[in-house]
């Protein structure tokens, strides 16, 4: 699936959730008394950016596996237009320091001979 910019989902219900959870983390990484003293910034600061880029990551690949079945079993070749079923090939991907595993949509069409990757924008109706 390509990657391009859409419009965001409603914030103002993400942002006080993704906070929510922020406390939830501090809980679990320092108990309920929190920190202690002997505890500098840095270190604090190290407990969120693993705490965020672990929200990265699963929030994007939940979102590319929910995604992968809106395809349908089979796609046009962009080519001839035979319909080509959908497999997927596993591919990485970098996002913020983190790396999120992605079972890639592919297709291969054996009429023409190509592989290709099937678009959100190609779907039928």
């Amino acid at each position: 699936m390509p990657f391009k910019r859409a419009a965001s989902p409603n914030e103002e219900e993400i942002r006080p959730l993704a906070e929510q959870w922020g406390k939830i983390v501090t809980r679990r990484a320092f108990g309920d008394e929190g920190p202690g003293l002997d505890l500098d910034f840095d270190t604090l600061e190290q407990v969120a950016v693993d705490a965020a880029r672990a929200m990265i990551k699963g929030t994007i690949e939940q979102a590319l596996r929910q995604q992968l079945p809106k395809l349908g079993s089979q796609q046009p070749c962009p080519s001839c237009e035979r319909a080509c079923p959908v497999g997927t090939m596993p591919r990485e991907i970098i996002v913020h320091d983190t790396t999120v595993v992605y079972d890639e949509p592919k297709c291969h069409c054996p009429t023409c001979r190509r592989d290709f990757f099937p678009s959100p924008s190609r779907t039928p109706d």
